[in-house]
């Protein structure tokens, strides 16, 4: 009789460089929030079976994919391109943000254009995540089950989103 148990493993990447600081603010119950920044922090944990190189996946690669992500979000404010509740004007130059009677206007240099609705940790998490996921297309990842991304935008609050690799 041969043992068919899957053995799963799990690395994680977070801390050193695996950071961003941007400003944002979200929109909830009616309301915008202030326009403020974060120093957030990001990790990412892979989980499956040990490759033929046993291991689960190459740390290095994993940190540099992420710090590319990383550094796309540095610096900037955090655009959240589907928010329902913002008014959005494109130029070649700037985005003007409107919400009721505030109004904001970014050189477009200074923006990161998010597809998300808006940009809480969670969704930035999602975001992240997804991004990490069209990265590692071109690795082999067949043994691999799942990913979860972590976005910290204080030492006491962090968001997690975690999906199948192989969606």
């Amino acid at each position: 009789m041969t043992d068919e148990r899957r053995i799963l493993r799990k690395v994680k990447v977070e801390g050193g460089y695996l950071h961003f600081s941007a400003a944002h603010f979200i929109t909830y119950s009616g309301k915008c929030e202030r326009l403020h920044g974060h120093n957030y922090g990001v990790l990412v944990e892979i989980e499956g079976e040990l490759g033929s190189d046993n291991v689960v996946f190459d740390f290095t690669i994993l940190k540099r994919r992420t710090k590319e992500i990383c550094q796309h979000l540095d610096h900037r404010f955090l655009l959240p391109l589907h928010n329902p509740h913002l008014e959005l004007i494109a130029t070649e130059e700037s985005w003007e943000i409107r919400f009721n009677k505030r109004r904001y206007l970014f050189p477009r240099a200074d923006v990161a254009e998010l597809p998300i609705a808006n940009s809480t940790a969670e969704l930035l998490a999602e975001y992240i995540c997804e991004e990490i996921c069209k990265a590692l297309a071109e690795y082999p990842t067949a043994h691999l089950s799942t990913i979860m991304v972590g976005v910290e935008e204080a030492p006491t609050q962090m968001a997690y989103y975690s999906r199948n690799l192989h969606e």
